[in-house]
C-alpha cells in the first residue's frame, strides 16, 4: 500500500529521477528497479510467486503501450542454445533485443522440522511421482513396516510451509492440455512482462494460476489420499492452498476425510491469533460443500508461552472458533515427557511455541473437564447439517484468502463457494441451492467478478432458470485466453443473457429464478424479505436435523452477556449446558416467526438454545435469590510441604495466595491447597435451593460439601446449587483450588539452578509479576 511520485528532468541526454514513497506500513526498502519494459502491477502475485492480494477490480497502472511487448516479436530461441551454455543466434538489426533465459533446478527446499533420518528434499507437488515418492520413503514405509496390521489409522498433511512451487517436469504439456494452447510464448508474463496487454496478460496469468492449482490439487492431494485410503488409513489436511501458495483456498479439501486449519492464542489483531492470520472459514465451507462432518483445528497454537494457561481463558479460543466452523479441536500440543522423577512442569513444544498440554500441569488432574466440554460442543457441533442463507461466490480469479473482517450483515451466515462446487455440486429445490448432502442457501452472491469465466456465466444461467437466486454485477471482461474468440462469443452471449433484461428495479427474472444487481447484498436481502436467523448481540451458528434445530451462543469476544436474542425457529425451547451436561427449558416470547429468549452468559459462556419442534413449551419460573449470607467464619488453608507455604494456615481473611503467605518462597507457591471451613443452617433453609458463590478464584475449584464431592469449577460462574446435600446446623465445606505454574516459575527463575524446584525449557522472566492466586471470593450463601 504504497504511492510513487517521479520526477523526471533531462540532464544533457540523460534522465534524472527522484522517488518518493508514501507507504501505510513500516518497509525496509532494499532496492528499487527500474525497467524500459512495462511491468504488470502486482505481477509476482499473479503470476503465484508469492501469496498477496491483488486489485482484481481496479484498473492496472497507466504505462505507454509501446512498453508492452508484442507477442509476434517473441522468438524461441531454445534451438539457437548450444549444449555449453552459449547462444548463436544472427539477431534482425532493426530493434533491441531482450534474452530470457528460463530454465528450471531443484531448489534445495527441505521438510522441516524433522530428525536428520526424516529429512530430505521437499517432492514435486505438481505431479503424481512427488506424492507417490513421498509416500513410499514415509508413510508406506511405516505402513508396511512397523505399523503395518492396522496400527497406522491416519495420515496428517500439516499446514503449508515449504514456499511455493511453480514448475515441473512435465508442465508445458500440463498447461496446453489445461489450456489449448502453448505455455512457452508467454512465459516473459511470469517475469512481470506485459505482454501485448495489461488486460490480456492478466488473462493469461489467471489461466497460468488455474493450471498450477489444478495441479497441486489433483496431482498431490488427490494422490495422497489415494495412497491413504489404499492402506486403509484416514485422511486429515491441514490449511494449505490460498495460505502459502496461490491456489483455489478450498478445492483440495475435497481429497480429506477430515479437512483441518488452525487457530492461535492469545486474540490479537493482525498476524497469529487473528482470524485473518489463519481463517477457519474457508476450510468450514470446503467441508460443508463437499460433505464432509468433521471440521478439525490445530487448536491453541501460540508464541505467548507463560505457563498461566487458564482453562477458562482457553474455552474461549475453543468457543470463538466453535462459531467460525470448527467441531474438532487436535491439541497444540501434548509434549511427551517419558522419563520419572523429573523436576515439574516438564518439557515444552520447541521450549516456546504452543499451549503445554501436559501431565506436569498443575492443573492436569482436572484436563477432563475440560476435554468433556469439548466433547460434548463437538458432538453437537458434528449432527444435523450447518444453517447458512447466503453462498458467497469467491469469484473465478485466484487471489489471496479472503478478508474475515469484512463487514457481513448481522443475523445471517454464510459459507464460501468455489469454482469446483459452483460447477459440479449445485442444484435447485424448491427454490434454495442445495447440496448432494442437503444443505441449503437461499442465495448466491458474487461480490468480486471484474473478470469471470463463460462456463461459470453458463452455470449460473442455467441454475437461475431452474430457481436460483443471485446477487451480483455484470462482469467487465472474460477472464481467461482459454477457447479463443469462441469463448468470448460465449461470454458475450451469457452476459446478455443474464443482465441484457435488466430493468429499473435491477431484478431479471429468468426462467423460475431471478438475478439481482445494482444493488447491495443487505439491500437484496430486503427485497427478497429474506429475515435474520438471530437478532441479538451475540455469536452464534445455526444447524438443523429433521425435528430440531440448535443455535450455539456465546458472548462477543472477551464479554459476558445479559439480554434477550430472538432466534427465527419453532418449537419448545431448552438451553443445553455444555459445562455441566444439564438441560432447562427456556420460557419463550413469541415475536411472529421469532422465539425470544432471555440468556445470561459470563464472559467465556456458552449455550445451545436447542428447539424441539416436537415437544411442548413448558414454563419456567425463574430463580431469584432473595438472601446473601456471606461465609465470615474462619478458614484452614492447607498447602503441601516443600514448597515454602504453611501446611495449616488459619484465615478469616480470603488473599491472593502471594499476600496470604509472608515468607518469600511461600508467596510464589503453585499448585494445589485446600481450603476448609464450616457454615450454619437453620432448618427452614434446608431442603430449598441453595447457591454456593465462590467469588473470585484463580483458577480451578472442586467442591465439598458434608464430605459429599459435587463440581469441579474451572470457569466461569464459579457457583454451583448444594441445596440437597446441606442439613440443619453445622455444615462442613471443603474446596481445593488449583493455580497455574508461573509464580513459582518466576520465582525459580531468579535462584542458581541447583536451587530449584521446577524445570522447564522455557518460562518466565525473574522480574515477570506474580498473577493473583487462590480462593479470593467472597464466598456466600445464596437462598
Amino acid at each position: 500500500n504504497a504511492t510513487m511520485s517521479f520526477a523526471c528532468p533531462e540532464v544533457e541526454g540523460a534522465v534524472a529521477c527522484r522517488i518518493e514513497l508514501h507507504n501505510q506500513h513500516n518497509m525496509n526498502l532494499g532496492q528499487i528497479k527500474l525497467y524500459s519494459a512495462a511491468r504488470k502491477n502486482s505481477w509476482e502475485s499473479e503470476a503465484g510467486w508469492t501469496l498477496r492480494s491483488f486489485e482484481r477490480t481496479a484498473d492496472d497502472v497507466k504505462q505507454k503501450s509501446e512498453a508492452y511487448i508484442d507477442r509476434e516479436k517473441i522468438f524461441d530461441l531454445t534451438e539457437q542454445m548450444e549444449a555449453d551454455g552459449r547462444l548463436i543466434w544472427d539477431a534482425p538489426e532493426e530493434r533491441e533485443w531482450t534474452i530470457l533465459r528460463f530454465g528450471h533446478v531443484n531448489e534445495g527446499k527441505q521438510n522441516s522440522p524433522a530428525p536428520p533420518e526424516g529429512t530430505g528434499w521437499e517432492c514435486d507437488k505438481l505431479s503424481t511421482e512427488g506424492p507417490e515418492a513421498h509416500f513410499a520413503g514415509y508413510i508406506g514405509r511405516l505402513a508396511d513396516g512397523a505399523l503395518q496390521g492396522g496400527l497406522l489409522e491416519g495420515m496428517l498433511l500439516d499446514s503449508w510451509e515449504c514456499s511455493t512451487q511453480m514448475w515441473t517436469m512435465k508442465m508445458e504439456q500440463e498447461f496446453s492440455e489445461r489450456s489449448g494452447y502453448a505455455l512457452r510464448e508467454w512465459l516473459p508474463a511470469l517475469m512481470g512482462y506485459v505482454v501485448e496487454s495489461p488486460e490480456t496478460t492478466s488473462r493469461f496469468l489467471l489461466d497460468w494460476r488455474g493450471v498450477v492449482g489444478d495441479l497441486f490439487a489433483n496431482k498431490f492431494y488427490r494422490r495422497m489420499a489415494e495412497l491413504g485410503h489404499e492402506k486403509g488409513l484416514t485422511v486429515v489436511y491441514e490449511t494449505a492452498a490460498g495460505d502459502v501458495f496461490p491456489a483455489d483456498i478450498m478445492e483440495y479439501f475435497k481429497y480429506a476425510d477430515i479437512p483441518m486449519c488452525e487457530f492461535w492464542q492469545p486474540f490479537s489483531t493482525g498476524y497469529v491469533g487473528s482470524l485473518n492470520f489463519k481463517p477457519i472459514k474457508p476450510t468450514a465451507s470446503a467441508a460443508h460443500l463437499y460433505g464432509k462432518p468433521r471440521v478439525a483445528a490445530e487448536s491453541f497454537t501460540s508464541f505467548a508461552l507463560t505457563w498461566d494457561e487458564h482453562l477458562e481463558m482457553l474455552k474461549e479460543y475453543a468457543d470463538y472458533h466453535f462459531i467460525e466452523g470448527v467441531t474438532h479441536n487436535v491439541f497444540h500440543t501434548y509434549t511427551h515427557n517419558p522419563q520419572i522423577g523429573f523436576l515439574p512442569p516438564g518439557t515444552s513444544m520447541g521450549s516456546y511455541i504452543g499451549t503445554p498440554f501436559l501431565r506436569g500441569q498443575t492443573w492436569w488432574p482436572y484436563m477432563r473437564e475440560f476435554t468433556t466440554y469439548l466433547a460434548r460442543c463437538s458432538y453437537m457441533l458434528e449432527r444435523g447439517l450447518p444453517v447458512a442463507d447466503v453462498l458467497w461466490y469467491l469469484g473465478d480469479e485466484i487471489s489471496h484468502k479472503p478478508n474475515q473482517e469484512y463487514p457481513f450483515p448481522e443475523g445471517y451466515r454464510y459459507d464460501y463457494c468455489n469454482p469446483d462446487v459452483l460447477l459440479n455440486r449445485l442444484s435447485v429445490k424448491d427454490g434454495k441451492i442445495t447440496t448432494p448432502e442437503g444443505l441449503t442457501y437461499s442465495l448466491i452472491w458474487i461480490p468480486e467478478n471484474k473478470r469471470m469465466l463463460p462456463e461459470t456465466l453458463e452455470r449460473l444461467y442455467e441454475l437461475i432458470e431452474q430457481g436460483a437466486t443471485v446477487v451480483a454485477n455484470a462482469p467487465e471482461a472474460i477472464a481467461t485466453l482459454k477457447g479463443g474468440k469462441q469463448a468470448h462469443v460465449r461470454f458475450e452471449r451469457a452476459v446478455e443473457a443474464l443482465w441484457g433484461k435488466a430493468t429499473g428495479n435491477n431484478i431479471i427474472n429468468i426462467g423460475k429464478g431471478q438475478l439481482l444487481s445494482s444493488c447491495t447484498l443487505e439491500q437484496a436481502l430486503q427485497r427478497l424479505a429474506i429475515e435474520p436467523d438471530v437478532r441479538g448481540d451475540v455469536r452464534w451458528l445455526h444447524r438443523e436435523v429433521k425435528g430440531a434445530d440448535w443455535y450455539f451462543v456465546t458472548p462477543e469476544k472477551q464479554q459476558a452477556f445479559c439480554g434477550k436474542v430472538e432466534f427465527h425457529a419453532e418449537g419448545a425451547a431448552e438451553l443445553w449446558d455444555p459445562v455441566t451436561g444439564q438441560t432447562t427449558p427456556l420460557n419463550v416470547e413469541r415475536r411472529g416467526e421469532y422465539a425470544v429468549v432471555e440468556l445470561d452468559m459470563a464472559k467465556a459462556g456458552s449455550c445451545f438454545v436447542v428447539f424441539n419442534h416436537r415437544g411442548k413449551q413448558q414454563s419456567v419460573e425463574p430463580m431469584v435469590w432473595h438472601t446473601a449470607q456471606q461465609i465470615n467464619s474462619e478458614w484452614t488453608v492447607s498447602f503441601p510441604e516443600g514448597w515454602g507455604a504453611p501446611t495449616d494456615l488459619k484465615t478469616k481473611e480470603l488473599k491472593p495466595w502471594c499476600e496470604l503467605i509472608s515468607s518469600d518462597e511461600g508467596k510464589a507457591f503453585s499448585g494445589k491447597a485446600r481450603y476448609m471451613t464450616s457454615f450454619d443452617l437453620v432448618a427452614e433453609q434446608v431442603g430449598k435451593s441453595i447457591l454456593l458463590d465462590l467469588g473470585k478464584v484463580d483458577m480451578i475449584a472442586d467442591v465439598k460439601v458434608n464430605g459429599q464431592r459435587l463440581r469441579t469449577l474451572w470457569c466461569a460462574p464459579y457457583s454451583l446449587e448444594i441445596g440437597e446435600v446441606v442439613k440443619a446446623g453445622e455444615n462442613s465445606l471443603e474446596i481445593e483450588v488449583v493455580s497455574t505454574w508461573h509464580n513459582r516459575l518466576v520465582y525459580d527463575a531468579a535462584r542458581p539452578e541447583a536451587e530449584r524446584k521446577t524445570w522447564t525449557i522455557n518460562g518466565p522472566s525473574a522480574n515477570a509479576q506474580f498473577r493473583e492466586s487462590g480462593l479470593m471470593g467472597p464466598v456466600v450463601l445464596r437462598y
